[in-house]
C-alpha cells in the first residue's frame, strides 16, 4: 500500500481535556492525562477565536465546542461538574488536526482569571435512524491573547 505524502489535515480538533482552574496553580501542570478527556466524535468539534476592538481595546473570545457520543459523555452531567465549569471555570489542553496543541482559558497576563466557562451543554437525539445520538458542551472566555503559538 501507498502512503499518501500530499495528505494534510485540515480543521478539527483530535482530543481536548479539561482541568478545572481551582485545581491548578501554574500552566506547566497542565499534562496529558491529569484532566477530565472525553472521546470525541469525529467532524464535530471545533475551536475559535475571534479578535474585536472595543473603546480601542482588543480583545480575544475564545470558544471551545466538544462533540461526544452520548455514552462517553456521562462525566459532563456530572452536577459537580457543572457547577465548577460554570463558576470557576477550566483550562483546556486541546490537539488540533494539524498536531497543534493549544491552551484554552489561560493567558499570561490574566493567569486563570478568565478560563473558559459553560456556555451551553445540549443533548440531540438526532433526526434520523443513522443519527447517533450526541452531546456538545461548549465552553468559553475572553481575554487579550490568542491560544495560537
Amino acid at each position: 500500500m501507498t502512503e499518501n505524502k500530499f495528505y494534510k489535515p485540515v480543521g478539527g480538533l483530535v482530543r481536548a481535556e479539561l482541568f478545572h482552574s481551582s485545581q491548578v496553580d501554574s500552566v506547566e501542570q497542565l499534562r496529558w492525562g491529569g484532566g477530565v478527556e472525553v472521546g470525541l466524535v469525529d467532524d464535530a468539534s471545533s475551536y475559535t477565536e475571534q479578535f474585536s476592538a472595543d473603546n480601542r481595546q482588543v480583545s480575544v473570545l475564545h470558544t471551545l465546542t466538544l462533540c461526544s457520543d452520548r455514552n462517553l459523555a456521562r462525566e459532563w452531567f456530572d452536577g459537580e461538574f457543572l457547577r465548577q465549569v460554570a463558576a470557576d471555570g477550566v483550562v483546556a489542553l486541546v490537539e488540533l488536526a494539524t498536531g497543534e496543541e493549544l491552551t484554552v482559558g489561560w493567558c499570561k497576563r490574566m493567569d486563570f482569571e478568565q478560563a473558559l466557562r459553560l456556555r451551553s451543554l445540549e443533548f440531540d437525539s438526532g433526526e434520523s435512524l443513522n443519527d447517533s445520538p450526541r452531546v456538545k458542551l461548549t465552553l468559553c472566555c475572553r481575554d487579550v491573547t490568542s491560544a495560537l503559538k
